[in-house]
C-alpha cells in the first residue's frame, strides 16, 4: 500500500485510512485483507485525482455520494489488493471534521499515512458493531486511556 499512499500524496488526494488498517497502524497487531479510505463524499475534483493516481487499476469511475446515500462504499480489486472508498458510514463525522482530527502513522516501510483520528475511529468501530469492530474498539479505548494518562502531569 505504500505505493498507493505515495501516489495519493503526489496527486494531492484527500483521504483518511479507516477500518482495520487504521487500527493496525495505531498499534494493534491485526490482519485486514483490504484498505478502507474515507474520502470527501461530493468532491468531484478529489475523485478525479484518485482516478489519476490509480490509473487503470480502477475498472470504472468513482462516483460522488448520491442524494439517497448511493455510492457510499465503492470497492475495487487492484494490483495492491482490495481498496474500498467510503463516502460516509456509521459513526463517521463529516469528512472536513474528520480531516481536522486526523492522525499520521507510518507504515512498516516508513511511509506516512493519514488516518482517522483516535476518537473518530473508536466511534466508527462502536457504531459498526460487528464482533471484530467491537474488539478493535476495546483496543482503541485502552489506547485512548493510555494517551490521556500520558498527558497528565506527574504528581510524584
Amino acid at each position: 500500500m505504500d505505493e498507493v499512499i505515495r501516489r495519493f500524496a503526489t496527486h494531492r488526494v484527500r483521504y483518511l485510512v479507516i477500518g482495520g488498517q487504521a487500527v493496525r497502524l495505531a498499534g494493534l497487531p491485526r490482519f485486514s485483507m483490504d484498505w478502507d479510505f474515507f474520502i470527501p463524499p461530493r468532491d468531484a475534483a478529489n475523485l478525479r485525482r484518485i482516478e489519476a493516481a490509480l490509473g487503470d487499476e480502477l475498472d470504472c469511475p468513482l462516483d460522488a455520494l448520491g442524494p439517497h446515500g448511493e455510492n457510499a462504499i465503492q470497492t475495487y480489486q487492484t494490483q495492491w489488493g482490495v481498496i474500498q472508498f467510503h463516502l460516509g458510514g456509521p459513526g463517521l463525522p463529516a469528512f472536513e471534521i474528520a480531516e481536522q482530527h486526523a492522525q499520521t502513522y507510518a507504515t512498516e516501510n516508513g511511509t506516512p499515512v493519514l488516518c482517522l483520528g483516535l476518537a473518530d475511529l473508536l466511534m466508527s468501530k462502536v457504531r459498526a458493531g460487528r464482533p471484530q469492530d467491537l474488539q478493535d474498539a476495546e483496543f482503541l479505548k485502552r489506547l485512548q486511556l493510555r494517551a490521556a494518562q500520558d498527558r497528565q502531569p506527574d504528581k510524584t
